[in-house]
């Protein structure tokens, strides 16, 4: 016989997996109703190397590709297995993104940063293009998995600062 602590514990599981489901799905059934919304692009290849031509690791390398791959697709649901926050549900962070930007611009320029070579550092990859943006991939700690953890984009009258993240970026 189980025990209180047990059950509860197993009721607790069920409700986050069902909670993560549901978010999988609210993000696959929007992603099927806005796809038109943000076209593909045509692009090169992403850069699976640092800017001194060392090659990125598999795993990185991996998640670069992925993230290039969704971006030129115009698929913001194909984000969401690579985007990691601890604070919030990758999920929630890929429709706040769609919200955002429903026609996809900025995902285009996510596509054209990530096929320059990216910078690194002991937090992780950073790839940098004044004009365009900034993506950054954590290394993930323990507790924090690795992947996709921000994106910047110029704003009004200002560029993305790329010269904090290493000299050959900007």
């Amino acid at each position: 016989m189980r025990s209180a602590r047990g059950r509860a514990l197993n009721r607790v599981l069920a409700v986050m997996v069902v909670a993560v489901f549901l978010a999988w799905g609210l993000v696959l059934l929007l992603d099927g109703e806005q796809r038109d919304t943000a076209p593909r692009t045509s692009c090169g290849a992403p850069a699976l190397t640092y800017t001194n031509g060392t090659p990125l690791g598999e795993a990185v390398a991996r998640d670069v590709t992925g993230v290039h791959a969704a971006a030129c697709a115009g698929d913001y649901g194909a984000l969401a297995p690579f985007v990691s926050d601890p604070t919030r549900p990758a999920a929630e962070i890929v429709l706040t993104w769609r919200a955002e930007d429903p026609t996809g611009v900025k995902l285009r320029a996510i596509a054209e940063v990530l096929e320059r070579p990216g910078a690194g550092g002991q937090g992780g990859l950073v790839f940098c293009d004044p004009d365009k943006g900034l993506v950054v991939f954590s290394r993930g700690t323990f507790d924090v998995r690795s992947g996709l953890t921000d994106v910047e984009f110029p704003g009004d009258q200002r560029l993305v600062d790329c010269s904090r993240y290493g000299p050959d970026q900007a």
